[in-house]
Protein backbone atom coordinates (compact mmCIF):
# COMPACT_ATOMS: atom_id res chain seq x y z
CA UNK A 1 0.00 0.00 0.00
CA UNK A 2 2.90 2.38 1.38
CA UNK A 3 4.64 1.90 -2.40
CA UNK A 4 1.39 2.58 -3.90
CA UNK A 5 1.01 5.68 -2.30
CA UNK A 6 4.62 6.97 -2.87
CA UNK A 7 4.37 6.04 -6.92
CA UNK A 8 1.30 8.03 -7.08
CA UNK A 9 2.20 11.31 -5.42
CA UNK A 10 5.84 11.16 -6.21
CA UNK A 11 6.47 13.49 -8.19
CA UNK A 12 3.77 16.00 -7.02
CA UNK A 13 6.12 15.74 -3.78
CA UNK A 14 9.66 16.26 -5.38
CA UNK A 15 7.83 19.52 -8.07
CA UNK A 16 9.05 21.99 -5.73
CA UNK A 17 12.62 20.45 -5.80
CA UNK A 18 12.72 20.02 -9.64
CA UNK A 19 10.99 23.69 -10.13
CA UNK A 20 13.77 25.08 -7.42
CA UNK A 21 16.67 23.56 -9.87
CA UNK A 22 16.72 20.25 -9.82
CA UNK A 23 15.48 19.65 -13.04
CA UNK A 24 18.21 22.04 -14.13
CA UNK A 25 20.92 19.59 -12.56
CA UNK A 26 19.52 16.74 -14.08
CA UNK A 27 19.76 18.37 -17.67
CA UNK A 28 23.11 19.66 -17.47
CA UNK A 29 25.06 16.44 -15.90
CA UNK A 30 23.05 14.31 -18.91
CA UNK A 31 22.55 16.35 -21.73
CA UNK A 32 25.93 14.89 -23.42
CA UNK A 33 25.65 11.27 -22.32
CA UNK A 34 25.51 9.06 -25.05
CA UNK A 35 26.33 5.17 -25.95
CA UNK A 36 25.09 2.36 -23.67
CA UNK A 37 23.41 3.75 -20.44
CA UNK A 38 21.60 2.23 -17.09
CA UNK A 39 20.19 4.47 -14.89
CA UNK A 40 19.60 2.90 -11.81
CA UNK A 41 16.55 3.20 -9.22
CA UNK A 42 14.64 5.68 -12.11
CA UNK A 43 11.07 5.65 -10.16
CA UNK A 44 8.61 7.46 -12.18
CA UNK A 45 10.85 8.53 -14.91
CA UNK A 46 12.29 12.19 -13.86
CA UNK A 47 15.71 11.99 -16.37
CA UNK A 48 13.69 10.48 -19.42
CA UNK A 49 13.53 13.83 -20.95
CA UNK A 50 16.53 14.83 -20.58
CA UNK A 51 18.04 11.64 -22.67
CA UNK A 52 19.18 11.93 -25.97
CA UNK A 53 17.84 9.22 -28.77
CA UNK A 54 21.11 8.96 -30.09
CA UNK A 55 21.44 7.00 -26.48
CA UNK A 56 22.33 3.04 -28.03
CA UNK A 57 20.59 1.23 -25.46
CA UNK A 58 18.40 2.62 -22.24
CA UNK A 59 17.99 0.10 -19.28
CA UNK A 60 15.78 1.22 -16.81
CA UNK A 61 16.37 0.09 -13.61
CA UNK A 62 13.52 0.06 -10.82
CA UNK A 63 12.34 -2.76 -8.32
CA UNK A 64 8.83 -1.04 -7.43
CA UNK A 65 6.25 -2.76 -9.81
CA UNK A 66 3.69 0.34 -8.72
CA UNK A 67 6.74 2.73 -10.06
CA UNK A 68 7.00 0.79 -13.16
CA UNK A 69 3.17 1.26 -13.94
CA UNK A 70 4.19 5.16 -14.04
CA UNK A 71 7.61 4.85 -15.79
CA UNK A 72 6.08 2.88 -18.66
CA UNK A 73 3.20 5.52 -19.00
CA UNK A 74 6.15 8.34 -19.42
CA UNK A 75 8.22 6.32 -21.76
CA UNK A 76 6.11 7.27 -25.07
CA UNK A 77 6.47 10.98 -24.66
CA UNK A 78 10.37 10.97 -25.62
CA UNK A 79 12.01 9.81 -28.84
CA UNK A 80 13.99 7.19 -27.31
CA UNK A 81 14.90 3.59 -28.57
CA UNK A 82 16.04 0.14 -27.57
CA UNK A 83 14.61 0.83 -23.99
CA UNK A 84 15.08 -2.13 -21.40
CA UNK A 85 12.69 -1.90 -17.91
CA UNK A 86 14.12 -4.77 -15.13
CA UNK A 87 13.28 -4.63 -11.94
CA UNK A 88 16.63 -5.93 -10.22
CA UNK A 89 18.03 -4.21 -7.20
CA UNK A 90 20.71 -2.02 -7.06
CA UNK A 91 22.72 -4.40 -4.68
CA UNK A 92 22.59 -7.29 -7.24
CA UNK A 93 21.97 -6.68 -11.28
CA UNK A 94 21.17 -9.19 -13.43
CA UNK A 95 23.81 -7.70 -16.25
CA UNK A 96 26.98 -8.49 -17.68
CA UNK A 97 30.39 -7.30 -16.33
CA UNK A 98 31.53 -4.19 -18.44
CA UNK A 99 28.47 -3.90 -20.47
CA UNK A 100 27.50 -0.52 -19.77
CA UNK A 101 29.71 2.76 -21.10
CA UNK A 102 27.58 5.17 -18.06
CA UNK A 103 25.45 4.28 -15.18
CA UNK A 104 22.85 7.26 -13.78
CA UNK A 105 21.56 7.32 -10.16
CA UNK A 106 19.67 10.50 -9.03
CA UNK A 107 18.18 10.50 -5.43
CA UNK A 108 19.00 6.72 -5.14
CA UNK A 109 21.85 5.42 -3.00
CA UNK A 110 20.90 6.85 0.11
CA UNK A 111 17.67 4.51 -0.02
CA UNK A 112 19.64 1.02 -1.80
CA UNK A 113 20.18 -1.18 1.61
CA UNK A 114 23.77 -1.74 0.81
CA UNK A 115 25.81 1.03 -0.21
CA UNK A 116 28.90 -0.69 -0.72
CA UNK A 117 27.79 -3.58 -2.56
CA UNK A 118 25.34 -1.14 -5.04
CA UNK A 119 28.65 0.74 -5.50
CA UNK A 120 30.71 -2.50 -6.63
CA UNK A 121 27.83 -3.29 -8.96
CA UNK A 122 28.02 -0.13 -10.71
CA UNK A 123 31.23 -0.88 -10.63
CA UNK A 124 31.63 -4.16 -12.27
CA UNK A 125 29.35 -3.22 -14.78
CA UNK A 126 30.54 -0.11 -16.24
CA UNK A 127 33.62 -0.19 -19.04
CA UNK A 128 37.39 0.56 -17.97
CA UNK A 129 37.07 4.29 -17.87
CA UNK A 130 32.82 4.10 -18.03
CA UNK A 131 31.28 7.32 -16.60
CA UNK A 132 29.32 7.13 -12.96
CA UNK A 133 26.71 9.87 -13.08
CA UNK A 134 24.79 10.71 -9.85
CA UNK A 135 23.28 13.45 -7.99
CA UNK A 136 22.74 12.54 -3.92
CA UNK A 137 21.65 14.03 -0.66
CA UNK A 138 24.16 12.76 1.87
CA UNK A 139 25.09 14.02 5.27
CA UNK A 140 25.65 17.81 6.33
CA UNK A 141 29.64 17.28 6.99
CA UNK A 142 29.91 21.48 6.69
CA UNK A 143 26.60 21.92 9.52
CA UNK A 144 27.31 20.31 12.50
CA UNK A 145 24.33 21.79 13.59
CA UNK A 146 22.62 20.27 10.76
CA UNK A 147 24.08 17.13 11.10
CA UNK A 148 22.78 16.46 14.59
CA UNK A 149 19.61 16.69 13.64
CA UNK A 150 19.85 13.96 10.76
CA UNK A 151 20.92 11.81 13.22
CA UNK A 152 18.04 12.49 15.39
CA UNK A 153 15.69 12.10 12.85
CA UNK A 154 16.94 9.21 10.43
CA UNK A 155 15.24 6.96 11.93
CA UNK A 156 11.58 8.35 11.78
CA UNK A 157 12.72 9.62 8.14
CA UNK A 158 13.53 6.30 6.65
CA UNK A 159 10.24 5.11 7.74
CA UNK A 160 8.22 8.03 6.01
CA UNK A 161 10.91 8.10 3.17
CA UNK A 162 11.18 4.63 1.81
CA UNK A 163 14.27 4.09 3.75
CA UNK A 164 16.29 7.00 2.88
CA UNK A 165 19.33 8.07 4.83
CA UNK A 166 20.24 11.15 5.76
CA UNK A 167 23.61 10.56 6.98
CA UNK A 168 25.65 8.62 4.12
CA UNK A 169 29.13 9.97 3.43
CA UNK A 170 28.27 8.62 -0.30
CA UNK A 171 31.79 10.66 -1.93
CA UNK A 172 33.70 8.80 0.53
CA UNK A 173 32.17 5.21 -0.43
CA UNK A 174 32.50 5.82 -4.23
CA UNK A 175 35.86 6.43 -3.84
CA UNK A 176 36.41 3.49 -2.22
CA UNK A 177 34.55 1.34 -4.26
CA UNK A 178 37.05 2.40 -7.27
CA UNK A 179 36.00 5.43 -8.32
CA UNK A 180 37.51 8.67 -9.13
CA UNK A 181 35.61 11.79 -9.01
CA UNK A 182 35.95 13.85 -12.06
CA UNK A 183 33.38 16.30 -11.57
CA UNK A 184 31.48 17.16 -8.06
CA UNK A 185 29.32 19.97 -7.09
CA UNK A 186 28.14 20.25 -3.41
CA UNK A 187 25.40 22.20 -2.89
CA UNK A 188 21.69 22.87 -1.43
CA UNK A 189 18.70 21.28 -2.56
CA UNK A 190 15.89 23.82 -2.25
CA UNK A 191 12.74 22.13 -1.83
CA UNK A 192 12.87 19.76 0.07
CA UNK A 193 12.82 19.45 3.86
CA UNK A 194 16.11 21.47 5.62
CA UNK A 195 17.91 18.11 6.64
CA UNK A 196 17.59 16.70 3.41
CA UNK A 197 19.18 19.37 1.31
CA UNK A 198 23.01 19.18 1.41
CA UNK A 199 23.86 17.11 -1.74
CA UNK A 200 26.73 16.81 -4.27
CA UNK A 201 25.79 16.03 -7.70
CA UNK A 202 28.68 15.54 -10.71
CA UNK A 203 30.64 12.19 -12.67
CA UNK A 204 33.29 10.07 -11.65
CA UNK A 205 34.92 7.37 -13.53
CA UNK A 206 35.79 3.69 -13.55
CA UNK A 207 39.35 3.39 -12.15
Amino acid sequence: MYQWLLSKFYDSIMKDAEDRGLRDWRRTLLENISGDVLELGCGTGANLEFYSPAIKRLVLVEPSAHMHQRLKAKIPRYQLNNIEILNDKAESLSLADASFDAVVCTLVLCSVSNLEKALSEIHRILRPQGKFIFIEHVAAVNNLKRYQWQRRLEFLWKRIAAGCHLTRYTEDAMIKAGFSIIEVNRQSMRGVPPIARPSIRGVAQKT
